[in-house]
C-alpha cells in the first residue's frame, strides 16, 4: 500500500503542476501501474474486486491527449 500512495500522490502532484508535462510514456507507465496495484489490491481484499476492476479500467483507459489538453488547460 506505501508504495501506491507514493505513486498515485506523484502522479497527481505532477499532473497539478503546470510547469511539468509527463511524456507520453511517463504517463503511461503512472496509469498502468497504478492499475496493476489495483489488480493487487483485488487479490489482498476480495470483497473489493468490483471495485479495484473498476478501477483498473479506469486507469487503463486514461487518455494522454486528455492529459495534454488540461496541462494546456492550467496555463489560461
Amino acid at each position: 500500500m506505501k508504495d501506491f500512495d507514493v505513486l498515485f500522490f506523484d502522479f497527481f502532484k505532477i499532473k497539478s503542476n503546470p510547469d511539468v508535462v509527463l511524456t507520453k510514456t511517463q504517463f503511461y507507465n503512472y496509469t498502468v501501474q497504478i492499475a496493476t496495484f489495483s489488480d493487487r489490491l483485488a487479490s489482498l481484499y476480495p470483497a473489493q474486486k468490483e471495485i479495484a476492476a473498476k478501477n483498473k479500467e479506469e486507469w487503463l483507459s486514461e487518455s494522454y491527449e486528455d492529459y495534454l489538453l488540461y496541462k494546456a488547460s492550467q496555463k489560461k
